[in-house]
């Protein structure tokens, strides 16, 4: 282990100071400053590791309260280990160097930043420079006995899940855990809606009765025999045909919830379907993918007060449609009004994706790279819509352990398989695991 210094050890403040006294005698130290350059760091470097890579680099010189600009020594610094080539794993303590309400034009360029207590807005703001975020749990997100929270940002915890991870009641009908229904697919895209079903199936639910053009349902139905797979007349674009709505509608009551989108098509046809349902169909209803589209958008502030819940899963391409962008915007203040006045939850997905409800803005920072391919989103919306079909007490919670169950199988399989040569169904075998406690 190397301990690089920016400063005078004596400067250290008394907990970093009894830190560095229990440490000093179990490492190599260095110190730098202002007069060193890139290339003295580099040599540095490479006699302390004896020209071998170093395992992991942990960024622990500023922390949040930092003020512009970063010191000469501290920059130098910063510098040498983003160049450096021979680390595997750059890591930051809280924030990365360099970040905070004000941040640097140069920060140190972390793969992770371990949020620890209460992780802070500017590790979820796009920026690259913090990878993935972790939340380290110090006991400060566990709300006292009687206390009331007044937050309208939080991060979520994996045990959101805890529910899942209970004892199920012995003799319970399948009924009991819900009923999805799932349209989508056409005769050009039917593996969007295979695998949104694959996932809705693993999803805890009851009972799912998937819709699907004629032409495909049959080979759809022999990958998941576990559904039920109606098939639906197509118009000759492939697509669903709108006069075939009562095959849905007359069985409606048999639901909990419904799920529209996944490789359905953007044509007129489809867009009336989907138009149909969300007007007519006062169960919950999640929108995804083909369904988000500013024709149907028009039909869900109509809905009746009593009706469910309306559920989307854009990203950010869909959401810039749906909410008549001109370019991307990130900005939690665009997303609360959007919600606001579309009078739904939307679930805006990106590295770092975001649950809102108008009001509340709920951060996940489960999953990473490996959900960077095609398909992601559809066992994302096949598991938040199984999710909402067996638990409609909170539909926040239910859409959350929908996105945290995924995000913890990416995890999972990440770990055991890597990022690349991995295929986006795989995750579907981490699901269960993920559900076990690490």
């Amino acid at each position: 282990m190397t301990l690089i210094f920016a400063g005078d050890p004596s400067d250290l403040k008394p907990l970093a100071a009894r830190a560095y006294q229990q440490l000093k005698d179990r490492v190599s130290q260095h110190q730098v400053d202002a007069s060193c350059d890139v290339a003295a760091i580099h040599e540095l470097l490479d006699k302390a590791s004896a020209a071998r890579a170093f395992d992991i680099c942990i960024d622990g010189l500023l922390g949040m309260s930092f003020q512009p600009p970063v010191r000469a020594a501290m920059r130098v610094l910063i510098e040498a280990v983003n160049c450096y080539e021979k680390i595997g794993l750059r890591a930051a303590v809280d924030v990365p160097s360099g970040k905070g309400e004000v941040s640097d034009d140069l920060t140190f360029h972390a793969d992770f930043s371990y949020a620890t207590g209460v992780a802070k807005k500017v590790l979820f703001e796009g920026n690259v420079e913090c990878g993935r975020v972790r939340t380290v749990d110090l006991g400060f997100s566990k709300t006292p006995a009687g206390a009331s929270v007044d937050a309208k940002e939080m991060v979520l915890h994996d045990d959101v899940l805890d529910s899942l991870r209970t004892l199920r009641p012995a003799g319970v009908d399948k009924r009991a855990f819900g009923h999805l229904f799932v349209l989508g697919g056409s005769a050009f895209m039917p593996g969007a809606l295979l695998m949104a079903v694959q996932a809705a199936v693993r999803s805890g639910v009851g009972l799912v009765t998937a819709f699907a053009p004629a032409s495909v349902a049959a080979a759809l139905a022999a990958q998941v025999p576990e559904a039920m797979w109606v098939p639906w007349p197509e118009t000759t674009n492939g697509t669903l045909n709108p006069r075939a709505l009562p095959l849905l509608l007359d069985r409606i009551d048999q639901a909990t919830a419904v799920l529209l989108g996944p490789g359905m098509g953007k044509d007129r046809n489809t867009e009336t379907v989907t138009q149909e349902i969300v007007g007519n169909v006062e169960l919950p209803v999640i929108l995804d993918a083909d369904a988000l589209r500013t024709g149907v958008m028009n039909f869900v502030p109509k809905r009746r007060a009593s009706a469910g819940p309306v559920i989307l899963t854009p990203h950010m391409g869909e959401f810039m449609r749906i909410a008549k962008l001109d370019a991307p915007d990130y900005s939690n203040e665009t997303l609360r009004t959007f919600c606001q006045s579309s009078r739904v939850t939307t679930v805006l997905k990106s590295a770092h994706t975001r649950i809102c409800d108008g009001e509340n803005i709920w951060y996940n920072t489960y999953g990473g790279p490996v959900l960077s391919r095609g398909g992601s989103g559809d066992l994302l919306a096949g598991l938040i819509g199984g999710m909402i079909a067996q638990d409609q007490t909170c539909t926040q919670t239910s859409v959350a352990r929908g996105v945290v169950l995924h995000g913890l199988a990416a995890q999972r399989l990440a770990r055991a398989h890597g990022q690349v040569a991995v295929h986006t169904t795989q995750l579907l075998d981490y699901l269960s695991s993920a559900l076990r406690r690490a």
